[in-house]
């Protein structure tokens, strides 16, 4: 609950910042709310990373424990991901505004207009960590964007459900997850174009 306050005082202050000033002084403020976020959001993904690698990550036992730290993870990300749709709406490229980390895979981004996807394979002991959430055989896992280093925001999308097994299937979004490098067994890149 008190994240869910959270996000309506930041709505609202983004709000009173739209309307009490001119738009490109708005845009300003709320990107520097934005590089704020990230500032904060990048000590969170650092302790959460060092969290995951001081565990024993093969052990059963501790796959609550994991599932609660990507779920807290995710959770810790949802004041940037609202002011990033804020300013989104307000028709800022967010893109370059993202802090510049280094992981092992590329994320999903936009090259030469098109969608450039980066889906994975889990580790079976990250895989057990997810059991929770969804049925991952079958599921497809998208990196979307690099939060920390070596630490993505991913999407795990399911089939729909008018799915039938020889048919041409499609994919919606199930929730969002973060994946850690160690977590991927193999990545590729898939074009999607977007005209």
């Amino acid at each position: 609950m008190a994240e869910e306050r959270s996000t309506t005082d930041l709505r609202n202050r983004m709000n009173d910042i739209e309307k009490s000033h001119p738009k490109a002084e708005a845009i300003s403020l709320i990107s520097e709310m934005l590089k704020d976020e990230y500032k904060r959001l990048e000590g969170i993904m650092r302790d959460t990373r060092n969290d995951y690698l001081g565990l024993r990550r093969d052990d059963p036992a501790l796959q609550n424990e994991i599932a609660d730290l990507r779920l807290e993870a995710v959770e810790a990300y949802q004041p940037a991901y609202v002011i990033e749709n804020f300013l989104a709406d307000l028709g800022v490229d967010i893109m370059p505004l993202l802090p510049p980390h280094k992981g092992s895979f590329e994320v999903s981004s936009l090259k030469d207009g098109e969608w450039m996807l980066s889906m994975v394979s889990l580790r079976e002991s990250s895989m057990r960590t997810l059991g929770g959430h969804c049925n991952v055989i079958g599921d497809i896992i998208v990196l979307e964007k690099l939060l920390y280093d070596h630490t993505y925001l991913a999407a795990v999308m399911k089939l729909t459900d008018d799915y039938e097994p020889g048919q041409q299937g499609y994919v919606e979004f199930d929730f969002y997850t973060i994946v850690f490098d160690e977590d991927i067994q193999a990545i590729v890149k898939a074009p999607l174009t977007t005209e």
